[in-house]
């Protein structure tokens, strides 16, 4: 029975045991499952704010995406650094602290946008796919920056130049002043000595007596008798030059009805050259004249048939520009050429202005279209002259015996004389209605002196199909 007994205490005790260790178990277990789903509930907020910072990705990646982790700084600290870095760069100052970042870049943005807005045209701003790029922006300003200094060099180095021609002037007027003061200085000798020797005829002239007063109108009367009698003798030469000149015309009119006169304008004809060999698939022809006999490059001529005379009005069945210039020969591309008449060799080669032996001497005269668009190019006696002169010509003020050709444009025209009412409005009407009336008469004097020193006369468009200019002169717009 006492074996029974301890017997029912031990399972009793062991019962109570395992009762007690359930309940502990439970209550631990219990507290265990709170804790778990607190500490749970506390890793998904603590992982949804990283989330916020940093995606699962991102945070793989950190290291690569941030960069080395400043000294005592988390990535995020490192990042806000550099943040604070990039705008001090971009702004000149450091950010105040407690700045947010977004703060911070809008900022920088708007002081970018504002100081691009201030520089206005001195900027242009390269805009990218995410704005303004202010990296090309502030290249293209040193672009700018480094033009606007070579542009202060050369108006500096201009400037140094124009002082130079300022000071050259400068000791010229000074030497004009001098030249001036002692011409100024002879000349008031020259009248002292003029007025001293007036006073003394003066003086002479009072004290004479009558017989020299007399004396001096016999001797007057006679110079005069003998003026008049010189300009009898004058008029009366005149009279028989006139008709000498008359009958000079008539006998040489009769002479040019048995046999007429040879023709003025044959040395305007004369061949310069001559074609050698024409090659018309690639538009080139060569010459038998090259750098021996002057030609150079950019020399254009007119092509004329050798059995066949020279058109008057000058047209030639082509025209050639040189380009290539041997010894001997040279090689011109054709400008112009009639399909119908094409170029072959012995052709005659002709510029009315170049020659290989001389120098030609022109005179031109009148008033030029060379735009041929109708009207008067101001310019246009100055551009004839231009070109003579660029191929070798020489110009005359005056037509004489040595004169070759005549270059004549149309005879200028005169306004009609202003009356006073219109000279009231423009005080300087007159003097152009002169002056043109004045270049009429020179150019028809100029005209009737070519006619009787038998000067050949072309006018412009002659001129430009005889040096074969015409259809380049078209293609540029002006001679």
């Amino acid at each position: 029975m006492a074996a029974r007994g301890a017997q029912s205490n031990t399972m009793l005790y062991s019962l109570i045991t395992f009762v007690g260790l359930f309940v502990i178990a439970t209550v631990c277990a219990v507290v265990f499952y709170v804790k778990s789903e607190e500490y749970r509930t506390q890793f998904e907020t603590k992982r949804n704010d990283t989330e916020q910072i940093a995606s699962s990705r991102e945070q793989t990646a950190i290291t690569s995406l941030v960069g080395k982790a400043e000294q005592g700084k988390t990535y995020l600290g490192t990042t806000l650094s550099l943040i604070d870095k990039l705008y001090q760069a971009i702004t000149g100052k450091a950010p105040a602290e407690g700045i947010p970042a977004d703060v911070k870049a809008n900022d920088a943005i708007m002081q970018v946008n504002t100081t691009l807005e201030a520089l206005d045209a001195d900027a242009t701003a390269v805009v990218g796919a995410d704005g303004v790029a202010l990296v090309h922006t502030i290249g293209d300003l040193k672009q700018k920056l480094d033009a606007a200094r070579v542009q202060m060099q050369q108006l500096q180095s201009a400037y140094y130049t124009l002082e130079d021609d300022m000071d050259e002037l400068r000791n010229q007027m000074q030497q004009r002043q001098t030249l001036f003061v002692g011409e100024l200085a002879v000349s008031e000798s020259l009248t002292d000595e003029v007025r001293d020797r007036f006073d003394q005829l003066q003086r002479q002239m009072q004290s004479a007596t009558q017989e020299q007063i007399d004396s001096y109108r016999d001797r007057l009367e006679q110079e005069q008798a003998n003026l008049r009698a010189r300009q009898a003798e004058l008029q009366e030469t005149e009279r028989r030059m006139q008709e000498l000149d008359t009958q000079l015309q008539a006998s040489l009119d009769q002479l040019e009805a048995i046999k007429p006169r040879p023709d003025a304008a044959v040395a305007a004809y004369k061949s310069d050259a001559r074609t050698v060999r024409v090659d018309l698939q690639n538009d080139l022809v060569t010459l038998d004249v090259g750098a021996n006999y002057g030609v150079y490059r950019g020399l254009t001529f007119s092509i004329y048939q050798s059995n066949v005379p020279i058109p008057e009005n000058g047209v030639g069945k082509a025209e050639i520009e040189v380009f290539q210039v041997g010894e001997q020969v040279s090689v011109a591309r054709i400008v112009r050429q009639d399909p119908r008449n094409p170029i072959i060799p012995e052709d005659l080669v002709v510029n009315l202005i170049w020659d290989a032996e001389t120098s030609n001497k022109f005179i031109v005269i009148g008033d030029f279209d060379t735009t041929r668009d109708g009207r008067i190019n101001p310019d246009g006696a100055a551009q004839v002259r231009e070109l003579i002169e660029r191929w070798g010509g020489r110009l005359q003020d005056d037509i004489g015996i040595d004169t070759d050709f005549v270059i004549v444009g149309f005879e200028p025209a005169i306004p009609q004389r202003p009356t006073e009412e219109e000279l009231d409005v423009d005080p300087t009407a007159l003097q152009r209605y002169e002056t043109a009336s004045r270049q009429a008469e020179i150019y028809n004097e100029m005209l009737a002196k070519a006619g009787r020193l038998r000067v050949p006369v072309f006018n412009y468009q002659q001129f430009i199909h005889l040096i074969g200019y015409d259809t380049l002169s078209t293609k540029l717009g002006a001679s």
